[in-house]
């Protein structure tokens, strides 16, 4: 079996954390975060800063697995270190079959949302147009991943440095703008009418805008120097997406200092906040920055996605294991993988298109819960490095794990609508669970169908 080519360097690994986990969550939790935080800017940054600390923390533990294990997809070898292959191939399956196909449809659909209010044309998630237009958006990336990887690599660097600068532009003279007039000064001061105390739901919402950093694992075995740039990847991008993070919300206080009137704006937040600087033009502009924005995301998932099914076959497992383990000399890709991704990413979009246009609404947070179900099995990971990892300090063997487990389980506690029947009794976030979790279920049994190895020959790949 020949094995991936090492083709991206550190900036592609930095990209791939900063690029996938900035898409258009930033841009429009700001508001949702605020209105479940008692409309009191003091507690929505403590909650952009909790979340943003979990992401660090996560990364960092991961960046050690990533300097011991190296082998074709980050995450579910270190799983499968800290486990056995069962459990590894279990997480391969969905990571393949469930994680990333949600993802690249949401992304998908997402874009083309921000595409469509581009040109002027909002609100039109019922029409046969706006759905064919997303999908074949999904397939463009598909087919740019499959046959020009490289420029797939290029894409996602470029559209990474694009999608920092409304941020930066936000960030920076939303600030000062702020300092100067006294703007941010009023909005630490006055407290939002129109808000709730859900902090459980705040918290859930910025941690689902700094999920995807663990999507940079899976070039692992196409990145120059591994050992070293994966780790420094996992760091410095964590600490970049959080910085921006924070400096944007503080920016665009500045900007919009009345935070009723941030929460009352809602997704139109940050179109008043650059129509401050900018005028009317501004809402055009910044559609455009977040349309590219939200494309860099699409390419980061289309590129893991599109690798799914070879991590698999790569151990020996899973269905067409001969088919899919074969890399296409040319354009050094699994087509059959990317097939098999692409056609599970049609699924989740029909899910989707289902969603949107009939009253069945339990599919709505499968996105949310499909990060959900991934951060349990990050508790494994944690565990090994606490039992193993005797070569490290005290820092980063206990304390650095155990705070990553407290992370994990919290997450997971809030996402599965826990945290909300807990405080609050309400049931709809554990329906959407359960709804999810069916799913999930059946997906998974057809993986056990795929389980028993089979006799390949497979090349080790190289750590050079």
């Amino acid at each position: 079996m020949s094995t991936l080519k090492r083709k991206y360097g550190l900036f592609t690994g930095i990209s791939m954390v900063v690029g996938v986990v900035i898409g258009s969550g930033v841009f429009f939790k700001a508001p949702k975060v605020l209105a479940n935080t008692g409309g009191k800017l003091s507690t929505a940054l403590l909650a952009w800063i909790i979340s943003g600390a979990i992401m660090i923390i996560s990364a960092f533990c991961f960046s050690l697995m990533a300097n011991s294990i190296q082998k074709v997809n980050g995450v579910v070898d270190y799983v499968e270190a800290a486990s056995n292959e069962k459990v590894g191939y279990g997480l391969a399956w969905y990571f393949t079959t469930i994680y990333y196909p949600i993802l690249v449809a949401t992304l998908g659909f997402v874009s083309m949302v921000y595409f469509y209010a581009l040109i002027g044309n909002d609100g039109v998630f019922t029409t046969w147009h706006f759905w064919f237009a997303t999908v074949m958006l999904i397939i463009a990336s598909f087919v740019m991943n499959t046959i020009a990887p490289k420029v797939a690599g290029y894409f996602q660097v470029s559209t990474t440095i694009i999608k920092l600068i409304p941020i930066f532009v936000i960030a920076v003279i939303g600030t000062i703008f702020g300092l100067i007039n006294g703007n941010l000064d009023t909005a630490f001061t006055v407290v939002a009418e129109n808000a709730t105390n859900n902090f459980g739901s705040a918290i859930l919402a910025t941690i689902f805008a700094y999920e995807g950093w663990v999507v940079a694992t899976s070039i692992n075995a196409e990145l120059r120097n591994s050992k070293k740039n994966l780790p420094l990847a996992l760091v410095l991008g964590s600490v970049i997406v959080v910085i921006a993070y924070v400096l944007y919300y503080l920016g665009l206080s500045s900007l919009v200092p009345q935070t009723s009137d941030l929460i009352s704006f809602g997704d139109n937040g940050p179109f008043e906040a650059l129509k401050v600087l900018f005028g009317i033009g501004g809402k055009v502009i910044f559609n455009l920055f977040v349309f590219i924005s939200c494309l860099g995301t699409l390419n980061g998932l289309t590129m893991a996605c599109s690798r799914g099914m070879y991590s698999i076959s790569y151990r020996g497992r899973g269905p067409l294991v001969r088919q899919v383990s074969k890399i296409h000399h040319s354009f050094n890709t699994s087509i059959v993988s990317s097939l098999i991704g692409f056609g599970l990413t049609m699924f989740f979009t029909l899910l989707w298109i289902i969603t949107f246009n009939t009253n069945f609404n339990f599919l709505g947070s499968m996105d949310e819960l499909s990060i959900a179900f991934v951060y349990s099995s990050y508790v494994l990971i944690y565990i090994w490095l606490m039992k193993n990892k005797k070569d490290l300090k005290v820092f980063s063997r206990f304390i650095m794990p155990a705070l990553a487990i407290i992370s994990a389980v919290f997450f997971v506690f809030t996402a599965t609508g826990l945290f909300s029947f807990v405080l609050t009794k309400e049931t709809g976030g554990i329906l959407n669970f359960l709804v999810f979790g069916s799913i999930v279920l059946i997906f998974m049994f057809v993986g056990v169908l795929f389980y028993k190895k089979q006799d390949i020959e497979i090349e080790t790949v190289s750590y050079e």
